[in-house]
């Protein structure tokens, strides 16, 4: 990771997320290349409709910006299948009836840079990103907040990680395509944390929401628990 603005405060901000991220020092987290999540938790698609829970797997790569999330709604004779992507700068959303019967796929521009979005608000799923991806680079925003881009990323799409005094980190910000019908409508999107815990030696965000900001008020559309955790070398 390397970044083009050698500014105090992103050095006192790196380092003070870099101590909470990994408690146990950071040699071991150098060698993780990704890691592989277990999530459960439930999807609220419009505001003020039910609640709609899932179980989910995903992979999320400590070296690279790309990510794989599938989830499963509904019971076995009525189930759905979900899988979130993105990989080699490019996007993917696509819905299955069952595990073979495609419904639904998006892809393209404004998909992308979402789900590069996506991939940098996860950092927290997977600290070792911190350390060893190379096109990694951070930037000094308001306040107590490093701003987070992919240098390799055509669409300079970017997340901005709050801090707090303590430099534990608070929220994940960005403005996001939201898709509306068959648009998208760049919308202000938060990821909050729950609660931590340590796994591997790592310190990993284990309870997580999301929201849209819209002009009526936070409309919270996601919420997850990591069940599982596992490191890949």
């Amino acid at each position: 990771m390397t970044s083009h603005q050698p500014d105090e405060k992103i050095r006192i901000l790196l380092g003070q997320l870099r101590a909470f991220c990994f408690p146990g020092g950071e040699n071991a987290a150098r060698l993780v290349r990704g890691v592989k999540i277990a999530q459960r938790g439930e999807i609220c698609l419009a505001p003020n409709a039910r609640w709609v829970p899932f179980t989910a797997k995903q992979w999320i790569d400590a070296i690279q910006s790309s990510f794989w999330w599938e989830a499963r709604f509904g019971g076995k004779l009525t189930s759905c299948v979900v899988t979130d992507a993105y990989g080699d700068g490019r996007g993917r959303l696509a819905l299955k009836l069952g595990w073979v019967i495609p419904v639904k796929e998006f892809v393209g521009p404004d998909l992308d840079k979402g789900e590069i979005q996506r991939y940098l608000g996860e950092i927290l799923l997977c600290p070792p990103m911190l350390l060893n991806h190379s096109s990694l680079e951070f930037t000094a925003a308001e306040n107590r907040t490093l701003r987070l881009q992919d240098r390799r990323d055509l669409a300079n799409a970017t997340v901005d990680l709050e801090m707090d005094e303590e430099g534990h980190p608070i929220a994940c910000r960005a403005n996001r395509p939201r898709l509306v019908g068959k648009h998208s409508v760049l919308t202000p999107w938060s990821g909050t944390c729950q609660e931590f815990k340590v796994w591997e030696g790592l310190r990993v965000a284990l309870r997580v929401e999301a929201s849209w900001h819209l002009p009526e008020g936070p409309f919270t559309y996601f919420r997850g628990e990591v069940t599982s955790f596992t490191t890949c070398h």
